[in-house]
């Protein structure tokens, strides 16, 4: 008894997740220059950003 309601309950809980996971708007879209912006902000270098002596 108690088994089938635990598994009742994180059944109903898994349905109305995904409903709400679709629900939701996620069309937030970045353009490749947005993101290439915000990955330098982050940290990232180009080779030709580095100087390298040999």
């Amino acid at each position: 008894m108690f088994d089938r309601k635990v598994l009742l309950g994180i059944g109903i809980g898994i349905v109305f997740t995904t409903i709400a996971m679709y629900s939701i708007n996620s069309g937030h879209s970045m353009t490749k220059g947005e993101i290439e912006e915000k990955a330098y902000h982050y940290g990232m270098k180009y080779p030709n950003d580095m100087k390298v002596i040999k």
